[in-house]
C-alpha cells in the first residue's frame, strides 16, 4: 500500500511547488489555516497535504501546528540557488501523466509520449507554450548544479568560446561564463527555445551576460553551424535513440573539423559529452523514463555504449571526468 501510494506523494509535492508554498513560508512560519489564506486554498485539505510532506522532510511542523521550510522545501523556492521547483512541476505533471501509458511502452517498446500525443516531446512543446516555458525552467534547474561542477572540474584556461548544443535556456553556459569571465558562449537550440531564452535573459538579473552569451536557432540533426574552441552536449543524447545520437555527434564532429582546420593538433576543438550513465540498479528508473517519455528506441547508456556511439560518429575519447552531480564527462576530439 505504501509503495502504491508513492504517486500520491509525488502529486502532493507537485501541488506544493505549483502553489508556491515554500516561497510563502520563506522567513514566515505559518499554520495551515494562515497559509491557506495566503494561497487561496482549503485549510483542511492543505493541512493534509502539509502533514504528508512533513513526514518525509519536506516542510517542518512543530507541536503547535506551525509549518516552516526545511532544507528540502527550501529547494521549492524560486529564489533558491539550487531550486528544483520547476523540475518537480514537470516531473509530477507532464512526465507523470505520460507514465499513465507505461503499459503501451511495455507491450510495444514504443514511446508512450508519442502514443498519447502523436509526436515527440519537442514538437509537442512547440505547440504548447505554457508547458514549453515550464520545461525550459525545469531544464535550468537540472543544469545549474552541473554548470557549477563543470566550471571547477574542467580546465578552461585555453578556451575562449563554448558552443552548447541543445543547451535550452543556456543555464550551463551562464554558469560557465560567470565562473570564467574570459569565455564567450553560444547556445544552439530550436528557434522557439532561443526566442524565449533571449527574451528572458534580457530582463533577468544576469542580463549583463548578454554581452557574452548568444542564442543560435538551429536543428542539430541537420548541422551545427557555429565554430568554437569547446563544444558541450549535456543531457541531450539520452533523449534520442542510437541512430539519432550518432547523427548528432557526427554533426558536432563536422563543426569541430571545420573549426580546427589549420590548427595544431593539440589546439583543435574538444567536445564534452556530459551524461548520467547507467551504473547501478537505481539508474534503471531513469532508463524506463527515457523509454516512456523520449523518442522510439531510446535506451539507457552504459559507459561502453556511450563510447561506442562516440566512436561510430568519428570521434575519439581522450579522457573522462566524473562530476559531483553523478555525470560522466567524455572529453573527445575528432578522430584523425
Amino acid at each position: 500500500m505504501s509503495l502504491a501510494g508513492l504517486g500520491w506523494v509525488a502529486k502532493s509535492l507537485t501541488a506544493a511547488a505549483e502553489l508556491g508554498l515554500a516561497d510563502h513560508l520563506d522567513g514566515s512560519p505559518m499554520t495551515a489555516e494562515e497559509l491557506a489564506k495566503q494561497t487561496g486554498t482549503h485549510p483542511e485539505t492543505l493541512e493534509a497535504l502539509l502533514r504528508i510532506l512533513s513526514t518525509i522532510g519536506v516542510f517542518g511542523r512543530d507541536d503547535a501546528g506551525v509549518y516552516r521550510n526545511t532544507a528540502l522545501s527550501d529547494q521549492l523556492r524560486d529564489g533558491h540557488p539550487q531550486s528544483m521547483r520547476h523540475y518537480v512541476m514537470l516531473s509530477g505533471g507532464l512526465y507523470a501523466d505520460t507514465f499513465s501509458a507505461v503499459t503501451h511502452t511495455l507491450r510495444t517498446g514504443e514511446s508512450a509520449f508519442r502514443h498519447l500525443h502523436g509526436t515527440r516531446i519537442y514538437e509537442y512543446l512547440e505547440q504548447h507554450p505554457a508547458e514549453a516555458d515550464l520545461y525550459d525552467k525545469a531544464m535550468a534547474d537540472l543544469a545549474r548544479p552541473v554548470a557549477a561542477a563543470l566550471a571547477d572540474a574542467y580546465d578552461f584556461g585555453a578556451v575562449r568560446s563554448v558552443l552548447d548544443i541543445g543547451g535550452n535556456s543556456g543555464e550551463l553556459l551562464k554558469g560557465l561564463l560567470t565562473a570564467h569571465p574570459h569565455l564567450t558562449g553560444t547556445c544552439l537550440d530550436r528557434p522557439d527555445v532561443c526566442a524565449r531564452a533571449a527574451a528572458e535573459l534580457a530582463t533577468s538579473p544576469r542580463k549583463h551576460l548578454a554581452e557574452r552569451l548568444t542564442y543560435q536557432p538551429g536543428d542539430f540533426l541537420e548541422a551545427v553551424p557555429v565554430d568554437a574552441d569547446l563544444y558541450t552536449v549535456k543531457n541531450v543524447l539520452h533523449n534520442w535513440n542510437r541512430e539519432h545520437s550518432v547523427v548528432i555527434l557526427g554533426r558536432i564532429r563536422e563543426a569541430m573539423e571545420r573549426a580546427g582546420a589549420g590548427r595544431p593538433v593539440d589546439e583543435r576543438p574538444r567536445l564534452l559529452v556530459i551524461e548520467p550513465l547507467v551504473e547501478t540498479d537505481v539508474d534503471w528508473i531513469r532508463v524506463l523514463f527515457q523509454m516512456v517519455v523520449c523518442e522510439d528506441g531510446t535506451r539507457g547508456r552504459t559507459d561502453e555504449v556511450q563510447r561506442a556511439q562516440i566512436t561510430e560518429a568519428g570521434l575519439e575519447v581522450l579522457d573522462t571526468l566524473r562530476l559531483s552531480t553523478g555525470h560522466t564527462v567524455h572529453i573527445c576530439a575528432a578522430a584523425h
